[in-house]
């Protein structure tokens, strides 16, 4: 009887064959993890304008300060202007929309509107409106030497401005149709020259007795106008009040005519 050993050794080869298939599965299974962590991801160029910056997001990864900024260069894209043609009248028209690159849309002009015809009528009404300039009015403009004096009786607001030296003058601008120049006419006064725009006037204040006098001008052109008073000659003048008269014309009242 033979001896035979308790442990039938042939069972080894199928065993071996058996863990190389595992450890093979195995080792395919990894390589597929390890490909699918590590996946490639495609870029698609675009034709938008960017600036991209790497980072250093891996660890041992450091990005000098200085580095430039990568500008990708992108295709112009034509200006899209969209221009509405007027629907017409027919009931079968149809609005056409019509885009073109790089058009300008032209400005629309408003209508003009109709003014009817009219013609003037005179109004028979007519404004008298008197004006005061006290010699201490800020529009009066004094050159020379012109004293101002308070509580004179008899002047206007008791003021008045006097010239001891010939070539003092005083400047006004009013808009009216005529003035009166106030002045106090007494013994030994001068006399002073009135320019009224391009019209030269003298006026004497001298007088026999002192009292209040007044100088009228002729009607003017109702409009702006400029009043000039100069000291000429002879002893001190004087002015206390400018009065301007506004003698308005009838204002033309408009009348729309059908």
């Amino acid at each position: 009887m033979d001896n035979k050993p308790s442990f039938d050794r042939s069972i080894f080869i199928p065993i071996f064959i058996g863990f190389i298939s595992v450890l093979g599965i195995c080792l395919v299974l990894f390589a597929a993890r390890l490909s699918a962590a590590r996946g490639t991801v495609q870029v698609v160029e675009t034709e938008t304008p960017m600036k991209y910056q790497f980072l250093a997001t891996e660890p041992g990864i450091a990005m000098p300060t200085d580095a430039p900024l990568a500008t990708a260069t992108a295709t112009e894209i034509p200006t899209l202007v969209i221009i509405d043609l007027p629907p017409t009248l027919t009931p079968t028209a149809v609005s056409t929309l019509v885009v073109v690159p790089n058009a300008t849309k032209a400005p629309v002009t408003p209508a003009t509107p109709v003014t009817p015809a009219t013609s003037v009528t005179a109004s028979p009404t007519a404004l008298v409106l008197n004006v005061n300039y006290d010699d201490t009015d800020f529009k009066f403009n004094y050159t020379g030497n012109w004293v101002s004096q308070s509580n004179v009786v008899g002047a206007y607001q008791n003021t008045m401005h006097i010239s001891n030296t010939i070539g003092d003058a005083v400047q006004l601008s009013f808009v009216g149709q005529k003035i009166r120049y106030t002045y106090q006419a007494g013994p030994s006064l001068g006399a002073i020259a009135i320019l009224l725009d391009n019209v030269d006037f003298s006026l004497d204040q001298s007088a026999s007795a002192t009292v209040l006098s007044e100088w009228e001008s002729p009607v003017l052109v109702l409009s702006s106008h400029t009043l000039t008073i100069t000291h000429i000659s002879g002893g001190s003048v004087n002015l206390d009040l400018i009065e301007v008269l506004d003698l308005s014309t009838p204002t033309p009242t408009p009348t729309v005519t059908p």
